[in-house]
């Protein structure tokens, strides 16, 4: 009787052990995790075959936009036959030449006239448009929300 309560008692004692020796993977907050949680950026930018040009997003003065996520949803469809709609991120770092980010998001399986695409980047803007493209035939309809996620910098730098 007493061995067969040994046994479980050591097996829970050595699991005890191990979870104090091998703690979950759980991480603590930092000041920097603060400062990217109050520095939080995220605009949705529609984008419609009615309104065919490059939309500006809002980037405060004195703050570097670093977009760390794109996620595109919508649909376009066509008379003629296929279409693969197009988004473009057009960004500049100071006063550089534009930086060109090209997005197709694949059809959906189940309706081919939707498209999703969620996709980690990083793109570094002072200032960001958003505009839509096509290839193929010329859709008759095109209707598109593009989600930025990212955080802003502070470009005057460390207070001194």
């Amino acid at each position: 009787m007493k061995t067969n309560r040994v046994i479980p008692t050591t097996i829970l004692v050595l699991f005890c052990t191990l979870a104090a020796f091998l703690p979950s993977n759980v991480q603590a907050q930092t000041n920097a995790d603060i400062n990217l949680a109050s520095a939080a950026f995220e605009v949705t930018v529609p984008v419609n075959i009615n309104h065919f040009a490059f939309t500006p997003v809002s980037i405060p003065s004195g703050k570097r936009l670093v977009v760390q996520n794109v996620n595109i949803s919508g649909a376009a469809a066509t008379t003629g036959g296929y279409v693969q709609p197009i988004v473009i991120l057009s960004s500049t770092i100071n006063s550089a030449a534009a930086n060109i980010h090209y997005y197709a998001p694949p059809r959906s399986v189940t309706d081919p006239t939707q498209f999703y695409e969620d996709q980690q980047t990083t793109i570094y803007a002072d200032t960001l448009e958003v505009g839509p493209a096509f290839a193929g035939y010329t859709p008759t309809f095109l209707v598109f929300n593009v989600v930025i996620t990212g955080y802003l910098v502070d470009l005057s730098g460390p207070p001194s």
